[in-house]
């Protein structure tokens, strides 16, 4: 972490890759020991020179959220950090299809683990949230393209190792059809055997498959069991998705505690089932 504001390079890498975000996140994933006011006055500078642009959110205070011009694209493009798979663009196409809130809260997601890292003393940087990344999922074409795929790495009993997690947005308000297709879908990347037709493809990638992390938007805290109730039942309606399930550490929280108290507070719900009580990430085990 630098104690200064980290280069112009840095934060336009991390809006090539998630498209939209606000100056407070930029700050919290870039600012180092600066204010946020050098931050917002970078942000400013970025856009006298035609690199970045603004849209305001009514919502929050009319704050403004950033992302790059056409001339800014043009010139992160030459950046490898910021190149996606020819033809990809996963983000842009998130934006359209989710709207503006589901990018912004993707970097509340990404913000809130980097703060836990750098807090603990562990790893979790700019570039170690991807949105929107495709596996396939089977020899049809099909892929899993979880909202996020997270990397973290984390410290226990004086070792280090290396975490990863894929991440959903689910707005429960909205019926759990949506999530329990994503289930499937990571299911079936979980499911498929490897080249040779023996073992799972997934372990020439990952040496554990990653967690599954169910992020809830807009849910009040009176209504979070109903809402994990509510995903253990769509998982149960895919055989394969309660298989996943009951094999791979996954659970849910709400944004809103994940905002406030980090992802190794005790605020995930097992999806596992077994009704156990909520725990930090790193401990949803099965």
């Amino acid at each position: 972490m630098h104690g200064d504001l980290e280069t112009d390079h840095d934060v336009l890498v991390t809006l090539a890759r998630f498209t939209l975000a606000t100056a407070e996140q930029l700050h919290q994933l870039h600012g180092g020991q600066a204010s946020l006011k050098q931050t917002q006055k970078r942000m400013a500078r970025l856009h006298a020179e035609g690199l970045a642009e603004f849209v305001t959110l009514p919502q929050a205070g009319r704050a403004k959220a950033w992302h790059l011009t056409a001339a800014g694209s043009a010139v992160t493009a030459t950046f490898p950090e910021a190149r996606r798979p020819a033809g990809e663009t996963v983000a842009e196409q998130a934006a359209l299809r989710y709207g503006r809130g589901h990018l912004l809260d993707l970097g509340r997601v990404h913000t809130a683990f980097v703060a836990d890292a750098r807090a603990r003393g562990e790893g979790c940087g700019p570039l170690d949230l991807l949105p929107g990344p495709a596996h396939p999922a089977g020899p049809d074409g099909t892929a899993y393209r979880p909202a996020a795929e997270l990397a973290y790495t984390a410290t226990t009993g004086g070792r280090r190792r290396r975490l990863r997690a894929f991440v959903e947005l689910h707005r429960p308000g909205t019926g759990t059809e949506r999530v329990a297709e994503q289930l499937a879908a990571c299911a079936a990347l979980w499911e498929q055997p490897g080249t040779d037709g023996s073992g799972c493809g997934w372990e020439r990638r990952w040496r554990a498959f990653p967690s599954v992390l169910v992020v809830l938007v807009g849910t009040p805290g009176t209504a979070v069991g109903a809402a994990v109730a509510d995903l253990r039942l769509a998982a149960e309606e895919n055989p394969a998705a309660a298989e996943l399930l009951a094999a791979v550490p996954a659970g849910a929280a709400r944004l809103e505690d994940l905002a406030e108290h980090g992802p190794a507070a005790a605020i995930w719900h097992p999806l596992d089932g077994e009704r156990r009580r909520p725990c930090g990430w790193t401990q949803l085990r099965t």
